[in-house]
């Protein structure tokens, strides 16, 4: 079962249900006040598992076409002024 958000104006709170996907998300109302409450579309974050084909190798001062710029003095910062 999915997480869904809402918000509610007349507390001004959010909150999280544990509901089934096939409710009426606008019959939903608050657990404190019990007034209707808003549904928040939410994104969802996923993890894959496995291997990646190919796999990239770590970038080298010799994949850039201007290697000279590593050639550049570092950066002096203020306080060493």
């Amino acid at each position: 079962m999915p997480l869904f958000e809402y918000h509610c104006d007349p507390c001004k709170k959010d909150f999280t249900l544990l509901q089934s996907s096939d409710i009426n998300k606008e019959e939903t109302v608050c657990p404190d006040c019990s007034t209707p409450a808003q549904y928040k579309f939410s994104s969802f974050a996923a993890k894959v598992h496995g291997s990646i084909k190919g796999k990239a190798k770590p970038v080298t001062e010799n994949d850039y076409p201007n290697k000279d710029v590593f050639k550049l003095p570092i950066p002096r910062l203020r306080s060493e002024l």
